[in-house]
């Protein structure tokens, strides 16, 4: 059962659209280390990164972001693989959250207003 607003807006939904962004940058930091080792990875990784900075289809973006961020700190040593873990963890909660109001999922997908004349 979802218990919050479908698409906050207001500062909740500007947290929202900032946490995106964090995570699509953490995406391209993270895009450094398979663009050495998978060159064919980069065009899929930038366009999830977009994606995920636009908000669209956010928790699915979220969740691959989250799967391709742990196998980053997975391949990452020391202090780096620490950070990228925790920020997986945010991304995850991004990703059970959603995109917020300034995002395309709530401009494709938001509330729409039904009208029944007669």
């Amino acid at each position: 059962m979802f218990l919050g607003a479908m698409f906050p807006g207001g500062l909740v939904g500007v947290a929202l659209l900032l946490g995106r962004l964090a995570a699509a940058a953490v995406l391209v930091l993270v895009l450094r280390g398979f663009a050495q080792d998978a060159p064919w990875a980069v065009f899929p990784i930038i366009v999830l990164a977009a994606s995920l900075a636009a908000g669209l289809l956010t928790r699915c973006a979220a969740a691959c972001c989250a799967a391709l961020v742990m196998v980053g700190a997975a391949r990452a040593d020391g202090a780096v693989s620490a950070i990228l873990a925790l920020n997986a963890l945010h991304v995850v909660g991004l990703a059970l959250t959603g995109g917020g109001a300034y995002s395309l999922d709530a401009r494709l997908f938001g509330r729409r207003v039904i009208r029944l004349d007669d």
